[in-house]
């Protein structure tokens, strides 16, 4: 299915789910209509669809299969008008402080080793800019994100960790993530922030959302401490200010 109306490929993957690859000109508007396809199917519960996971240019859409089937499924995936695209809420901006290098960032010098600069570029190049959140991943809303362009691909580890600490901070390709928990990974790791991303107590684990945007701040080892026992704000109409989280 493509036509002018829905910029999209839609393919059946498996029995009860639809994967849409979005063909749109640009990868931030191939992103916002998988944001704004999950925002339209996740409302329609009552006609099936079980769950909607937006990427950044794909959204895999589950049904139940004792409800609906693929091509009724379909008809309604059709019917949403992609092709007026408006951003999904106002974005907020947190700030993470992170340490970089050493035992918090192992691969900071194979980084930028491959990248031809310095580790102190690589450093600059991260934090000069802020960083979008396009997905909230496994495991525990891991945020995938893409950001500041980076002279060249990073390269992921070819011997993947079997256990990465909670708060690493990795590069792969010209994205960054955040590992909320601690769990295996294969993402270039270049240093590591002590704020806490998980939260059990809050409904959706973590404080941002696809959209938001992520600012990072170079802090030096012996400040690790002071921010353990922080997590990131989760006020919705008040971005955080350099150096503040909330306890």
């Amino acid at each position: 299915m493509r036509s002018s109306s829905f910029p999209a490929e839609v393919v059946d993957y498996g029995d009860c789910g639809l994967l849409v690859t979005f063909t749109h000109a640009g990868p931030h508007d191939r992103w916002l209509a998988g944001q704004a396809l999950q925002s339209v199917l996740l409302a329609r519960t009552g006609a099936g669809i079980v769950d909607v996971v937006a990427s950044f240019d794909t959204a895999f859409v589950s049904f139940d299969l004792l409800r609906t089937d693929h091509d009724a499924v379909r008809e309604l995936i059709a019917a949403c008008d992609l092709t007026r695209l408006a951003p999904t809420g106002s974005p907020r901006r947190f700030v993470l402080p992170v340490v970089y290098g050493g035992e918090r960032g192992p691969d900071l010098d194979l980084v930028a080793a491959e990248l031809s600069v310095s580790t102190e570029d690589v450093i600059a190049m991260h934090t000069t800019a802020s960083w979008t959140v396009r997905l909230r991943a496994s495991p525990a809303g891991l945020p995938m994100m893409d950001g500041p362009a980076l002279p060249g691909s990073v390269s992921r580890n070819p011997n993947p960790r079997t256990r990465v600490p909670a708060g690493s901070v990795g590069l792969s390709g010209r994205q960054c993530v955040i590992y909320p928990v601690a769990s295996p990974g294969g993402w270039r790791l270049i240093g590591q922030t002590p704020v806490q991303l998980l939260d059990l107590a809050d409904d959706e684990l973590v404080a941002y959302r696809p959209g938001d945007q992520l600012q990072f701040r170079a802090v030096a080892e012996d400040d690790w401490h002071t921010w353990t026992q922080h997590r990131l704000r989760s006020e919705p109409e008040k971005a955080p200010e350099p150096g503040e989280a909330e306890g």
